[in-house]
C-alpha cells in the first residue's frame, strides 16, 4: 500500500478536497486503467506531499485521495457560490455540481491536468461524470453552460477540453474564498466605481449636453438594448468628467470597465493577460450579463480605441458588433482617436458626439473652479481662456503643481504658464504663432482694388460702367455677403505687400468673425493623402465654427494640373475644387502669381480682384503717416512721384525700423530705402543691343 507523507501542502484556495473528489470520480469512471500521472499533478490535486520525479498509476492516485476535508469552510464556500451562480444566471439547481466543477478546475491545476490525461484516452469520461452528478443529460448541461459562455463567465463549453471552460482570473479568488450574496460582490474585481462628478452640465456649454442628458433620461424609462454613446475628442477635454456628470444627471451609478487595477500598490490584470483588450472585452460582456435587468447603472469604457483596433486580430469584428447591438446596459465609450474606429463600428453607436477644446467663454467659466484656490486675477483667467489647445486636464495638472508649491497670485500665474507651455510643446501642440498684426493702422483707402477684366465682367450691367464704379459695386457685394455669412468666394491677386491679407483681416474684424488664415504648412504633408485630408478638415472646421477662410499663397496649392509632376498634386487640386463647390462660409484666396493657378479653380471664384501699387497721393500720405509730419520737402515729393511700384508693405518696413532703432534719423535714409525697394520690383534689364 502506498505510504502517505506526514507533510501536507493544503491550501484552501486550491480546493484540494473537492478537487480530489472530482478527480476520484473521473478516475473511477474512466474506461482505461493505463494512465500515468506525474508527482506534480498528484501533489497539486490532493495537497499531499509525494515523492518527486515519480510516475503514479490510477490506483496510486486513488490511494492518496484524502478521506477527510481539512478545509471544510473553503469547500462550503465553493458549493454555496456554485448555487449562487445558478440562481444569478437562471440555471436549474441540478447544475450546481457542474458549476462547482468549473470553479474547482480553475482553482486547482492538478485536477485540470489529470482530467486532460484521462480525456486523452477516454473523451467521454468528463461528460459521464457531470451527467451522473447533475442528473441532467449532456445536451441540457451544454445548453445551461452556454448561458455562462454568452456572458463570458467561461470562455467556451467543452467536455473534451475542459481547459476552455476557464473563468476570468480575477474572479477565481472570490469564488473560492468569499461567500457571494450579490452580483456586485462578484463584479468587484472587474469594475471601478467612477468618482463623483466635479462639474455641472452647464459647465460643458461647448457640448450639446441637452441632447445627451435628455436621451439618457429617456432610455432609462424603458428597457432597450444596444444603447451606446461615443464621446470623442482631444485628450484632456473633459470627456470622462462629462460622462460622470451625465450619469449624475440621470441618477445612475457609473461603473468603469477597466483592463487593469491597482491592488496593494501593484498593477494587476493587464500584465497577467496575453491581451488586455481581449480581457477587457470579456469583462464587458460579463458585466452586461450580470447587470441585465438593472436600471441603476451605466457602464463607462474609457480609451476604447484598443478594443476596435484589435478586432479580427484577437477576436472577431462580428463579436464586437454584437456587443454594441445587444448590450442590455447603456454604455458610454470614450476615445481620443475616433479615426482609429472603422465606420462600420461608428454606425452602431446610437449617439456620437465630439467633445472639443472648450471655447473661450466656456474655458473661462470652467477655469473658475480650478483656479479659485490660487487667487489668480480675472485678467489672467481671460488670457488663459484665449489660449488654444489648453484643455481642462492640462490646466488641472498645472494647478496641481502650483498648489503643491503653495503659490498664489502672480507667482502662481508664472508657474501655470510655464507648466502649460511645456505640456503643449511635449504634446506637439506648440502655442500658435501670434495673430496677424499689421505694422501700420489699416486704412482701406490705401488698398487699390480693380476688377480683373481678363477673367470676369460684372453680370448685373448690360451697359458699360466705369472700372471704378464696377469695383465699388463688387466691394459692396463682398461686404454684404460677409455680413450675412454667405458662401462667397473671392480671389485676390497682386504684388506682395499691396494689402490683400490686411484687407481680409479687416473684413473679418469689421463683421465680428474669426478668420482662419490658412498657409501652405497647414495643408501640405509628406504623406500621400494627408494633404487632401487636411483640406477637408479645415473646411469642416470653418463650417462648424463659422469662420471666414483666407487661403494665403494659394498658387502653391492650386497650380495648373497640366504642369503637375505627380498624381498627388492633381488630387490636392481636385480636393480643393470639391471643397470650394460646397463651402458654407466666405472663402478668400490670395496669390502673387495668378497666372500659375489652374483655370478650373478660377471659375470657382465669384469675384477676382487685383490689388495694385500705391498712387502718388497715397505714397505721400503714407510717408507723412509713418514719420508723423504734415509737410514734405520738394525732394521728397519729387522722389515719391517717381517711385510708382511701392506698396503699404514697403512703408511698413520704415515703421518697423523706427520701432527697432528709435534714436536714429530714419527720414534721412527713407527715400533711399524706398527707392531700393522700388528698383527691386523692376524687371531685370536685358543684356545686348538696344532695340
Amino acid at each position: 500500500m502506498l505510504k502517505r507523507s506526514k507533510s501536507r501542502l493544503w491550501r484552501a484556495q486550491y480546493c484540494h478536497y473537492l478537487a480530489s473528489c472530482y478527480g476520484e470520480a473521473l478516475i473511477c469512471a474512466a474506461f482505461t486503467r493505463e494512465g500515468k500521472f506525474s508527482s506534480s499533478m498528484v501533489e497539486s490535486m490532493t495537497g499531499e506531499k509525494v515523492e518527486r520525479l515519480k510516475q503514479y498509476t490510477l490506483d496510486d492516485v486513488l490511494a492518496l485521495i484524502p478521506s477527510e476535508d481539512r478545509a471544510p469552510t473553503a469547500s462550503n464556500t465553493v458549493t454555496q457560490n456554485a448555487k449562487f451562480l445558478c440562481q444569478l444566471f437562471g440555471l436549474p439547481l441540478q447544475m450546481q455540481p457542474v458549476v462547482a466543477f468549473v470553479i474547482v478546475m480553475n482553482a486547482n491545476l492538478g485536477l485540470r491536468s489529470i482530467a486532460d490525461v484521462l480525456l486523452d484516452d477516454d473523451e467521454g469520461v468528463l461528460e459521464r461524470v457531470l451527467v451522473a452528478k447533475s442528473g441532467l443529460d449532456s445536451e441540457d448541461i451544454i445548453k445551461q453552460l452556454d448561458k455562462l459562455a454568452k456572458c463570458q463567465l467561461i470562455e467556451e463549453v467543452s467536455f473534451v477540453t475542459p481547459y476552455l471552460m476557464k473563468l476570468p482570473v480575477p474572479l477565481i479568488p472570490i469564488l473560492v474564498k468569499q461567500p457571494l450574496t450579490s452580483a456586485e460582490q462578484l463584479m468587484a474585481p472587474l469594475i471601478c466605481q467612477s468618482p463623483e462628478a466635479q462639474f455641472s452640465l452647464s459647465q460643458f456649454g461647448h457640448v450639446n449636453t441637452d441632447l445627451l442628458a435628455n436621451y439618457l433620461s429617456a432610455i432609462t424609462k424603458q428597457p432597450t438594448v444596444g444603447i451606446n454613446i461615443l464621446l470623442y475628442g482631444k485628450a484632456g477635454t473633459g470627456k470622462t468628467e462629462l460622462a460622470r456628470t451625465l450619469a449624475n444627471s440621470v441618477q445612475r451609478s457609473l461603473l468603469e470597465v477597466q483592463s487593469l487595477r491597482l491592488e496593494e500598490g501593484k498593477l494587476v490584470g493587464a500584465f497577467h493577460s496575453r491581451n488586455p483588450a481581449s480581457q477587457r472585452l470579456v469583462y464587458l460582456n460579463l458585466l452586461q450579463g450580470l447587470l441585465s435587468g438593472s436600471s441603476g447603472s451605466l457602464l463607462l469604457v474609457d480609451e476604447c480605441e484598443s478594443l476596435f483596433v484589435q478586432a479580427d486580430e484577437h477576436y472577431t469584428k462580428e463579436g464586437l458588433m454584437r456587443v454594441l447591438e445587444q448590450n442590455p446596459v447603456p454604455a458610454i465609450w470614450i476615445t481620443n482617436h475616433a479615426e482609429l474606429l472603422e465606420p462600420s463600428f461608428i454606425r452602431r453607436f446610437k449617439l456620437v458626439m465630439e467633445v472639443p477644446v472648450p471655447e473661450e467663454s466656456f474655458a473661462y467659466a470652467m477655469s473658475q473652479q480650478l483656479l479659485t484656490s490660487l487667487k489668480v486675477s480675472d485678467e489672467y483667467r481671460l488670457l488663459l481662456a484665449e489660449k488654444p489647445n489648453v484643455t481642462p486636464a492640462i490646466v488641472g495638472n498645472a494647478v496641481h503643481v502650483a498648489t503643491t508649491l503653495k503659490l498664489k497670485g502672480t507667482k502662481a500665474e508664472a508657474i501655470l504658464d510655464e507648466v502649460i507651455e511645456s505640456t503643449l510643446e511635449a504634446c506637439g501642440e506648440d502655442a500658435p504663432l501670434p495673430k496677424y498684426q499689421g505694422e501700420l493702422v489699416f486704412d482701406d483707402s490705401l488698398v487699390n482694388f480693380k476688377v480683373n477684366t481678363t477673367s470676369q465682367s460684372h453680370p448685373n450691367h448690360t451697359n458699360p460702367v466705369s472700372p471704378q464704379t464696377e469695383t465699388a459695386e463688387i466691394l459692396a457685394s463682398i461686404n454684404h455677403a460677409v455680413e450675412q455669412a454667405m458662401p462667397i468666394r473671392v480671389m485676390l491677386s497682386g504684388p506682395p505687400g499691396t494689402g490683400k491679407t490686411a484687407w481680409v483681416h479687416h473684413l473679418a474684424e469689421t463683421h465680428g468673425y474669426e478668420l482662419m488664415h490658412i498657409k501652405c504648412s497647414d495643408v501640405l504633408s509628406k504623406y500621400v493623402g494627408d494633404s487632401e485630408q487636411n483640406v477637408a478638415r479645415l473646411f469642416r472646421e470653418a463650417d462648424k465654427q463659422q469662420k471666414l477662410m483666407l487661403i494665403d499663397e494659394v498658387d502653391s496649392l492650386l497650380s495648373k494640373r497640366e504642369s503637375a509632376h505627380a498624381q498627388y498634386e492633381v488630387q490636392l487640386v481636385n480636393e480643393l475644387l470639391s471643397q470650394l463647390e460646397c463651402n458654407t462660409m466666405p472663402v478668400f484666396a490670395a496669390t502673387n502669381a495668378l497666372a500659375s493657378i489652374d483655370s478650373a479653380v478660377m471659375r470657382r471664384f465669384d469675384f477676382k480682384l487685383e490689388c495694385d501699387y500705391l498712387t502718388s497721393e497715397q505714397r505721400q500720405a503714407l510717408y507723412k503717416q509713418v514719420f508723423g509730419i504734415k509737410r514734405l520737402t520738394h525732394v521728397e515729393i519729387s522722389t515719391l512721384n517717381t517711385l510708382n511700384q511701392l506698396t503699404p508693405g514697403d512703408f511698413a518696413i520704415l515703421a518697423r525700423r523706427q520701432r527697432f532703432e528709435p534714436k536714429r534719423d530714419h527720414r534721412a535714409t527713407a527715400l533711399a530705402l524706398l527707392g531700393a525697394e522700388n528698383s527691386r520690383k523692376q524687371g531685370k534689364p536685358r543684356i545686348g543691343f538696344i532695340r
